[in-house]
């Protein structure tokens, strides 16, 4: 697998990071010939969260033989209307606890309290269609919650293409998220969410993550704006200004130092506001505008 992950820190408080890879398998031959996934999330208001997601399947012949005809017919019928009928109006403007009581009982899991108040205030399925070889679906969904307290809006790609024997798998990701401000300050120390606060990942270990890494050719940039005072980065990185880059077995082992905590970044810098120009000078312009044309036409007419 390549990698290519960039992490921009912005004067305005927040986060780009952007993310292109790509990765080979040997996987025999496969049912399907080619997927594709696109995901948009972003913050509509505060303490909403917004998914847009589509894709679309194609099956190889191989694929299409193996499909019972059943399945096929019922493919042919069902539309997008019919989904948002028959499945989703029925957990519209439910809560998580709520459909995870009613799928799995009550008290089957633990759920923290933060994830299990998410409201699902809107879920709609936009696109259903069968074409042989191919499926396209659409699906939109707000969901509200204390969760959701900082601003997100971000892309992610994925396609999978099956050739032969070989299966290639591509992703792109683009997002930005916000970050800390401590008074005028913008201050970010790699935080990330504990894992054992994070459900079905409890036990999941971080220690050999550098070594899983390793695999891998990846590189990983870090961009600051200028004057910022950054400490504890992990070591064996190339700095040209304020960019710093770790490649190659360097960046498998700083971003396992960075997700397993033993290497403890902190950046600060100043806030800096994004530049907007004020509606009354906009308004201001246009009458301007607007009196000097009309000073020319009347000029004219004499």
């Amino acid at each position: 697998m390549n990698a290519d992950i960039t992490i921009e820190l912005l004067p305005d408080a927040r986060c780009h990071v952007t993310i292109e890879a790509e990765a080979r398998f040997e996987t025999g031959e496969l049912p399907i010939a080619d997927v594709n996934l696109n995901l948009r999330v972003s913050s509509p208001s505060s303490e909403k969260l917004k998914f847009d997601v589509t894709g679309s399947v194609t099956f190889t012949q191989a694929g299409l033989d193996i499909l019972p005809e059943d399945a096929i017919a019922m493919l042919t019928t069902i539309n997008a209307d019919v989904i948002n009928l028959a499945v989703l109006s029925g957990i519209e403007g439910k809560y998580f606890r709520e459909i995870f009581s009613e799928i799995l009982g009550e008290g089957t899991i633990e759920i923290p309290s933060e994830i299990a108040n998410i409201r699902i205030d809107e879920i709609r399925c936009t696109k259903f269609s069968w074409s042989e070889p191919t499926i396209e679906a659409g699906l939109t969904t707000t969901l509200s919650g204390s969760i959701f307290e900082r601003n997100v809006d971000l892309n992610l790609e994925i396609n999978l293409t099956a050739e032969g024997n070989t299966t290639i798998l591509g992703l792109t990701f683009d997002g930005y998220f916000d970050l800390p401000r401590v008074g005028d300050n913008v201050q970010w120390n790699f935080e990330m969410p504990e894992i054992g606060t994070i459900p079905i990942l409890e036990n999941f270990a971080l220690e050999n993550l550098g070594e899983f890494f390793e695999q891998y050719n990846i590189n990983f940039t870090l961009k600051v704006p200028e004057n910022a005072s950054v400490s504890g980065l992990p070591s064996n990185y190339y700095q040209a200004d304020d960019t710093y880059t770790w490649s190659g077995s360097n960046a498998a082992k700083a971003l396992g130092e960075v997700l397993t905590g033993e290497a403890q970044p902190d950046i600060t810098y100043k806030y800096e506001a994004p530049f907007s120009i004020p509606w009354l000078a906009v308004v201001g312009l246009v009458i301007a505008i607007a009196a000097a044309t009309a000073a020319v036409l009347a000029w004219r007419r004499r």
